[in-house]
């Protein structure tokens, strides 16, 4: 138990402690007479030697940040036993010359024992030399009074040990490349179906990926140097200035996935990483760029190919017809304006469409495409704009449908229409009407299946939107001239 002197002592330590709210001003260092009751606080010296002594050991200096008050203190942590001259439980008085000298950055420990040490190195060809500390099993007296180590080799756990962590990495980074290569695989590109043929022709409409890969590569010095006003000129094509975010050959198959298959550009824009405005600038600029490239390769043919490649069913009814024509439409939204909404509608479709008007050979091969007219204009007259007529020569005969009167313009440019005969309201079809319209229909079907080949396309399975009126007749021609590229 304390004695009533000793309570007295401590209590007013305690409360000379507690008014104190001196804080240490040495670095790194939170005392505080608030609550290290056991510590004293020394003011700077007046001598202006000492103070400076005090400033330097403390690694502080006197300017904005740090200034000499009464206030500014330095903890007993930082003197010495034989700094002080004498100790009473209210105060430390240090000696006029003490300088602190115990900090953070010092050591003042005792000092340890001084051991021997062997360097040790492993037997066998190094390209290093290495150097191994050694640990004592066992000691015994030297006559200098110096311990003795025994040297245990350490360098074979050593080894070992790091022979076991490079196995452990070398395990690591097989896992990252084989998690690296799942995941280019798990990418939704042109690459994942390189060895799938049926869903490369499902995303594509090319019969095979080495087919695409061929078609692309032909394409590919020009498409490196298209230009729109989303592109920048160069061999690299980079985004408003930004570096591609896809390879080429994935734009050109993410543009086949809207055109083949639909693919909403929300859709792509998940598939492919990118964003909707991106998706949508990619697929109008291919659709510009494989429009001029696609329309400079001449698809109408000459009459000795056609005659050379004319089908035994043509040469024993109709010897000289050089091609088959017939008109398609496609829908589109409806829009605000009166005036155009009238220009675009259809009686046939009942709805807004779009007419284009296709030729092909009489052995299968598309020779014709014309531009998208608005859906009200007639048969007669799409084929008049369509410049088909500066296409006929003398001699030649077209094959159409009754609403193909063309008569007219065919005579002028001295070549034969062949369409089914109308029937009289007079009269029946006689046998000969009958005979010649199963013919027709039957050497007509080629063009009908080449229309649902390039209605295969699904983009125009829904109505165009409005917003795509503007690259419609791009898109629907590449599609026709697509179906030529595409056949197996």
């Amino acid at each position: 138990m304390a004695t009533s002197s000793e309570n007295t002592v401590i209590n007013q330590i305690e409360k000379i402690n507690k008014s104190n709210n001196y804080h240490c001003c040495v670095p790194k260092c939170s005392s505080n007479g608030r609550y290290d009751f056991n510590l004293s606080f020394h003011k700077f010296p007046k001598d202006e030697g000492i103070k400076k002594n005090w400033v330097v050991k403390i690694r502080r200096d006197v300017g904005p940040n740090f200034q000499i008050s009464k206030s500014t203190v330095v903890c007993s942590k930082h003197f010495k036993k034989e700094d002080y001259t004498g100790w009473t439980p209210l105060k430390k008085r240090l000696k006029k010359d003490a300088v602190p000298s115990i900090f953070e950055w010092t050591d003042d420990t005792e000092p340890r024992r001084i051991l021997k040490r062997t360097l040790v190195t492993p037997p066998g060809p190094k390209s290093k030399r290495q150097k191994c500390e050694t640990m004592t099993s066992s000691t015994e007296p030297s006559t200098s009074g110096e311990e003795t180590l025994t040297a245990v080799p350490l360098y074979v756990e050593q080894e070992e040990e790091i022979s076991k962590l490079k196995d452990q990495l070398n395990q690591k980074n097989y896992e990252c490349a084989a998690l690296e290569s799942q995941l280019k695989l798990e990418r939704f590109n042109v690459n994942r179906f390189s060895n799938d043929d049926t869903m490369i022709q499902f995303y594509t409409g090319f019969s095979s990926y080495m087919m695409f890969v061929t078609f692309f590569q032909c394409i590919e010095p020009s498409a490196r140097n298209m230009l729109s006003k989303y592109y920048e000129a160069g061999e690299t094509i980079s985004l408003a200035g930004r570096k591609r975010s896809m390879l080429l050959i994935d734009e050109f198959f993410m543009f086949l996935c809207r055109l083949r298959v639909g693919l909403l550009e929300q859709d792509l824009s998940v598939r492919f990483n990118s964003t909707i405005q991106t998706v949508s600038r990619k697929v109008v600029t291919w659709a510009n760029y494989l429009y001029l490239t696609l329309g400079r390769i001449p698809i109408y043919l000459s009459r000795e190919v056609i005659n050379a490649n004319m089908p035994q069913c043509f040469k024993d009814v109709y010897p000289k017809t050089r091609i088959i024509i017939d008109c398609t439409e496609i829908k589109t939204q409806q829009p605000s304006s009166l005036v155009l909404n009238s220009q675009m509608y259809s009686t046939y479709k009942s709805a807004c469409t779009l007419k284009c008007l296709l030729g092909i050979a009489p052995h299968g091969a598309v020779t014709f495409v014309s531009s998208l007219f608005t859906g009200c204009i007639s048969d007669v007259e799409i084929t008049r704009l369509s410049g088909l007529l500066d296409l006929i020569e003398p001699g030649d005969d077209v094959m159409a449908d009754k609403g193909f009167t063309i008569k007219n313009l065919l005579n002028e440019k001295q070549a034969t229409l062949n369409i089914p005969p109308f029937l009289s309201s007079k009269r029946q079809f006689t046998q000969h009407e009958i005979k010649e319209t199963e013919q027709i229909a039957k050497l007509r079907i080629h063009i009908e299946r080449m229309n649902r080949r390039i209605k295969e396309y699904h983009l125009f399975d829904v109505p165009v939107p409005l917003s795509l009126l503007g690259s419609a007749n791009q898109l629907w021609t590449v599609a026709c001239l697509l179906s030529i590229e595409t056949v197996p």
